[in-house]
C-alpha cells in the first residue's frame, strides 16, 4: 500500500474523528487519546519516510549529474555585485 499524502490525510481524519468518540464513550481517557493520536502521526511519518527512501534511491542509470554535459546558461551574463564579498 502506498501512503500517498491523500491516504495519510484520510487516516489522520478518520483517527481524529474516531478518538473523540472513544473518549465520549468512556473507552479511553483524554490522556490516552493524545497518545493514540501521537502514535498514529508517528507511524504515518515513519511510513512516509520509508516510501521516500524507497522512491529516491539510485534512479539515475546514467550516473551522477556531474557527468552530464549541460549548457552554460550564464554565459554572457554579468554576475551581480554583492558588497563585502
Amino acid at each position: 500500500m502506498k501512503f500517498t499524502p491523500q491516504i495519510r490525510k484520510a487516516i489522520y481524519a478518520a483517527v481524529a474523528g474516531l478518538v473523540p468518540l472513544l473518549v465520549i464513550a468512556g473507552l479511553v481517557t483524554g490522556e490516552q487519546s493524545q497518545q493514540i493520536l501521537s502514535s498514529v502521526a508517528a507511524a504515518l511519518a515513519f511510513f512516509a519516510s520509508v516510501m521516500a527512501v524507497k522512491n529516491t534511491g539510485d534512479n539515475n542509470p546514467q550516473g551522477d549529474f556531474e557527468d552530464e554535459d549541460f549548457e552554460d546558461v550564464t554565459e554572457g551574463v554579468e554576475r551581480p555585485h554583492i558588497p563585502g564579498v
